[in-house]
């Protein structure tokens, strides 16, 4: 009879779900409700608009509100702690980026491994730092702000949204004396910058660059191998004869560790969706973010793991601690 020719099949498929630890509904819900992104950063400022471009198409892709949730400050300790304490359903999403494996390698104290901890999504683009400078600063390339460094009494100021070796990296490279003065995040910090009461930031281009074509900053080198489209005019580090000076912030997407795979593998998906968007794109560019054309967890973590590798070997060349 009809009926009963489907009751074994029926069976066979409940109980193959049942073994998958996820059950059938819970599949097909997920997402029901908004999700929330957390980001280590305060509110406005590069990492955070990138954040929120990202997350209002991944939300249209997925069909669920994404909400931004800043936990600045600490090297990105208080954000992946606000991430662990969540279940691990796939509505809490971690916008990760390399501070708190740096902070975790000066020395920060925190109770747990982040690449343990949480398990890759997805890579969304790298962002080569751009040297940027008060007006006040008298330096229009490396070469001059090294005489500069070197001419005076003082320390060049430069400001950090969090726990840095890249303040550091800088002075060394130049040969000048750096002091790293920390923010949480990258709110107080440019209005500081701004102000004049500090002399430079390394920094991504998001959420500066307005401030660069106004006039109010000045950018005098991209820490980069190549060229940023947004800002053509600036010589890299490179060609200004420092090629040691390399450095750029990833950013991506990750789950709390033990997060079912079919979460991971639809925000995955969906991720990759949202890159191939045309205008999202763009507008990731137009910020001095390079995104990749496709991602997937196994890439991410090779790049996260790369990068993790050459900060450490800056921290201990240069014997850095919190």
């Amino acid at each position: 009879m009809p009926g009963t020719s489907l009751h074994p099949l029926s069976r066979r498929a409940l109980l193959a779900l049942a073994s998958s630890g996820l059950a059938a509904p819970a599949l097909a819900a997920w997402p029901d409700r908004p999700i929330r992104l957390v980001v280590g950063y305060a509110a406005g400022g590069g990492t955070d608009l990138t954040a929120r471009a990202v997350a209002t198409r991944l939300g249209a892709e997925l069909g669920q509100q994404i909400v931004v949730e800043n936990r600045g400050g600490g090297g990105g300790v208080p954000a992946v702690q606000s991430v662990l304490q969540a279940p691990a359903d796939g509505y809490s999403i971690m916008f990760s980026t390399a501070a708190v494996l740096v902070a975790r390698a000066l020395g920060t104290p925190m109770s747990f491994d982040p690449l343990e901890v949480l398990m890759p999504v997805g890579l969304i683009g790298v962002s080569p730092n751009v040297l940027v400078v008060h007006p006040s600063v008298p330096a229009r390339n490396l070469q001059e702000l090294q005489a500069y460094g070197r001419s005076r009494s003082e320390p060049l100021r430069f400001g950090s949204p969090s726990i840095s070796y890249t303040s550091h990296f800088v002075g060394q490279e130049l040969g000048i004396e750096v002091e790293e003065v920390r923010y949480r995040g990258t709110g107080p910090l440019m209005s500081d910058l701004l102000a004049g009461r500090l002399d430079a930031y390394l920094i991504p281009l998001p959420g500066i660059q307005a401030a660069v074509r106004s006039g109010e900053l000045r950018a005098i080198a991209v820490s980069y191998r190549t060229p940023l489209a947004a800002l053509p005019e600036v010589a890299t580090t490179v060609a200004q004869g420092f090629p040691n000076l390399i450095t750029f912030t990833w950013t991506g997407l990750e789950l709390r560790t033990g997060s079912p795979p079919e979460i991971v593998e639809g925000l995955g998906r969906a991720l990759n969706a949202a890159l191939a968007d045309a205008a999202l794109r763009r507008k990731l560019s137009e910020s001095g973010v390079e995104a990749v054309e496709r991602t997937d967890p196994d890439s991410f973590r090779a790049l996260v793991l790369e990068d993790k590798a050459r900060a450490e070997a800056v921290i201990r060349r240069y014997n850095l601690r919190e």
